[in-house]
C-alpha cells in the first residue's frame, strides 16, 4: 500500500520539477538575449572619446590655466565613466543570475527524470522513428541552450576584455601597433582636492618625492648641492643615522621628513627621520599574511623606492603588500596586490602625480600598470602589459600633456596618467630591463639597456622618432641620465660615457675603479654618480670630462641619493647620511 502511495506522488513531483525547469529555462533564455544585446550595445560606447569631451579638451589646450574648464571636463568625464561602468556592473549581476538560473534548470530537469514514474513495458512503439527524432531534437535544443548560456556568461564576465575593445588596444593616431592591452577604468573620481595638484607640482621642485626625484628621471629641482665633505672627520656631514633594516630602496624627502623602507624575512617596515637632526621619528611594521617569496640577494624584499603625494607616503614590498601612511605614521590604507612571481623579486619603484599612485606591477603571471587613488587606495585604472621589466616608471611633462613612461623587455611605452590608455609605443629594448627611462625636460626620451642599445626618442608627433642608437657602453642596473643637450650612461663595469643628445656622438668616456648600481643625478650643471664602493663622483655636465669632486662614503652604496635645498641624503649599506653646510 505504501509503495502504491509513493508511486502516485512521483508524477506530481515530476510535474512540479518540470515546471520549475521550464520557468528557470525561460528566465535564463531572456537573460541570455538581454546580455548579448547589452554586449553589442556597449561596444559603441567610448567614454574617453566622447565628441563633447574631446572638444572640451581642445579648449583646455588653448587655455591650460582655466580651472573652471578643468572642473567641467572632470565632471563630464566622471559621469560618462560612471554610466559606462554601471552598465558593466549590471552585466556582471546578470551573469550571476544567468548562472543561477541555468543551475536551477539543470537540477530541476534531473529531479524530473528522477521522480518520473516507471511505465509498464508495452512493447516496441509503432512510431519509433518519431520518438528518436524527438529525442534528438531535445538534445540539439539543450546543446544550443548550453552554448547560448556559455556565450552570455562569457560576455557578462569579460568586463576587462570589453574595456580593451572600448578603450582601444592602440592609439589610432599613433600608427604603432600595440600589444594586447587590458584596461580597467574603475574610478574617475579622486578625493584629493584638484587645487592641490598645481601646489604638488610646484612643491616637487624643492623636495624629493620619488626614486630619481621629481618625475622619476634623475634631474633635481634645485641647482646647488655640496661638492666636498669628509665622512671620517665629519666635515660637511650634518648627521648620520643607522639604517635599522636592510633595503636597496633610495630615500625620499618631503617638508623636513626623510623616508626609507626596509625588510627581511622577519618583517616589512617603514621609517621616518627628521631631516634636520636625523632623529628617527617613527617606525611602522606592515602586517602581511602571505608567504614571503624567494628573492635574489641583490634585490631583497624592499628594493622599490617609496613615494609621497605631499600628504601621505606609500611603500611596496616583494610580498605584494602596498601600504599608505600619513606623515605622523598613522595607517591610511593597505592592500596586497598579489605576490609577484619573477626570478629576482619586486624592483619597480612607486611614483605619483599628487592624485594617483602609479604601480608598475610586472611579473610572470600578470604584467600590468595600475593607478590607485592616493587618498583611499581604490583602483582608478589598470592596463595590462605584454612584457616584464624591473625598471621604474617616469612621469614627464610634454607639449601634449603628462605621459607615464615605462620600459619593458621589448618596448618603451607611454600611457595617459588619467585614463591608462596607451599613447604610443616604440620597440627598441630587449633582455632583462632594469634601467628606467630618462627625459631631457623638452622633447627627448632616452632609454638604454645592456646587450641591446641606447635609443633617443624625439617626441615630435604622435609617434616618437628614433633619432639615433648607440651600442657600446650600456647600463645593467643604473638608469641613464638626460641633460638638456647631453646624455650620460653609467655601467656596472665602472665606465661613464657622455653622448650628444642630438646626434649620439660620443663626447667623452671615463673609466672609474668600481661599477654603478646607483643612478646618476643632474643638479644644476653637475652630475653626481655614486659607485658600488660608496665613492661619490661629481663632474660637470659638459662636452669634456671635468671632475668637480670625489668623496668616499666609507660604505657600499646601491641607492640613488636625494637632493633637497643644498643637502644630499645618501643611503649606504648600513647608514643614512645627510650632507650639507
Amino acid at each position: 500500500m505504501e509503495e502504491k502511495t509513493e508511486f502516485k506522488k512521483r508524477p506530481v513531483l515530476s510535474l512540479a520539477a518540470q515546471s520549475a525547469a521550464l520557468a528557470a529555462g525561460l528566465f535564463s533564455l531572456i537573460l541570455c538575449v538581454l546580455l548579448v544585446a547589452d554586449y553589442v550595445r556597449i561596444q559603441n560606447m567610448d567614454p574617453l572619446n566622447d565628441p563633447h569631451l574631446l572638444q572640451l579638451r581642445r579648449e583646455l589646450a588653448d587655455s591650460p590655466g582655466d580651472w573652471a574648464l578643468i572642473e567641467q571636463i572632470r565632471t563630464f568625464d566622471y559621469y560618462a565613466r560612471r554610466a559606462f561602468f554601471s552598465s558593466q556592473e549590471q552585466r556582471r549581476t546578470g551573469g550571476w543570475l544567468l548562472l543561477g538560473g541555468t543551475v536551477i534548470c539543470f537540477i530541476a530537469l534531473k529531479l524530473s527524470n528522477l521522480w518520473k514514474p516507471e511505465l509498464p513495458d508495452i512493447g516496441k512503439p509503432e512510431k519509433e522513428d518519431w520518438f528518436k527524432f524527438n529525442a534528438l531534437l531535445r538534445q540539439l535544443l539543450a546543446g544550443a541552450g548550453v552554448l547560448l548560456a556559455a556565450v552570455a556568461l562569457f560576455l557578462a564576465f569579460a568586463v576587462q576584455s570589453d574595456l580593451t575593445q572600448v578603450l582601444g588596444q592602440s592609439d589610432g593616431q599613433t600608427g604603432v601597433s600595440a600589444p594586447p592591452v587590458e584596461q580597467t577604468l574603475l574610478s574617475a573620481h579622486s578625493s584629493v582636492p584638484q587645487a592641490s595638484l598645481p601646489a604638488f607640482s610646484a612643491a616637487m621642485k624643492t623636495n624629493w618625492p620619488s626614486f630619481r626625484g621629481p618625475g622619476g628621471f634623475g634631474v633635481a629641482g634645485i641647482t646647488n648641492a655640496p661638492v666636498s665633505w669628509d665622512v671620517e672627520t665629519g666635515k660637511g656631514v650634518l648627521w648620520k643615522a643607522e639604517v635599522p633594516v636592510p633595503g636597496f630602496n633610495s630615500p625620499i624627502v618631503w617638508n623636513g621628513r626623510v623616508f626609507i623602507s626596509g625588510a627581511d624575512d622577519q618583517g616589512l617596515e617603514v621609517f621616518c627621520f627628521d631631516s634636520g637632526t636625523g632623529k628617527q621619528l617613527w617606525k611602522k611594521t606592515i602586517e602581511t599574511s602571505v608567504e614571503f617569496p624567494e628573492v635574489s640577494d641583490d634585490t631583497g624584499y624592499a628594493a622599490p623606492t617609496m613615494t609621497t603625494d605631499g600628504q601621505r607616503i606609500f611603500a611596496i614590498f616583494a610580498t605584494g603588500d602596498l601600504a599608505a601612511f600619513d606623515f605622523d605614521g598613522n595607517p591610511v590604507w593597505q592592500k596586497n596586490l598579489g605576490v609577484p612571481k619573477n626570478p629576482y623579486g619586486m624592483g619597480s619603484s612607486l611614483i605619483t602625480d599628487g592624485e594617483r599612485l602609479f604601480v608598475q606591477y610586472d611579473h610572470e603571471d600578470a604584467q600590468k600598470v595600475l593607478a590607485l587613488d592616493c587618498a583611499t587606495g581604490n583602483p582608478v585604472w589598470q592596463t595590462a602589459r605584454k612584457y616584464i621589466s624591473w625598471s621604474s616608471p617616469a612621469l614627464i611633462e610634454t607639449a601634449a600633456g603628462k605621459q607615464l613612461i615605462l620600459n619593458d623587455e621589448a618596448n618603451v611605452t607611454a600611457y595617459d596618467p588619467t585614463s591608462g590608455k596607451q599613447i604610443w609605443q616604440v620597440k627598441c629594448l630587449g633582455g632583462e630591463v632594469a634601467p628606467s627611462p630618462a627625459f631631457n625636460g623638452k622633447d627627448i626620451v632616452f632609454v638604454a639597456n645592456e646587450y641591446v642599445q641606447a635609443s633617443a626618442l624625439k617626441l615630435n608627433g604622435a609617434v616618437p622618432e628614433i633619432l639615433w642608437q648607440y651600442d657600446d657602453f650600456l647600463p645593467e642596473i643604473s638608469s641613464p641620465l638626460a641633460a638638456e643637450n647631453l646624455f650620460f650612461i653609467a655601467t656596472s663595469a665602472g665606465d661613464v660615457v657622455c653622448l650628444d643628445a642630438a646626434t649620439g656622438e660620443v663626447k667623452w668616456e671615463h673609466e672609474f675603479k668600481d661599477g654603478f648600481s646607483s643612478s646618476p643625478v643632474l643638479v644644476g650643471n653637475c652630475v653626481y654618480a655614486v659607485d658600488l664602493s660608496g665613492v661619490v663622483h661629481i663632474f660637470e655636465a659638459a662636452d669634456e670630462y671635468k671632475e668637480v669632486g670625489t668623496v668616499a662614503m666609507g660604505e657600499p652604496v646601491y641607492a640613488t641619493p636625494a637632493f633637497v635645498t643644498g643637502r644630499i641624503y645618501i643611503r649606504s649599506d648600513e647608514t643614512l647620511f645627510c650632507i650639507g653646510d
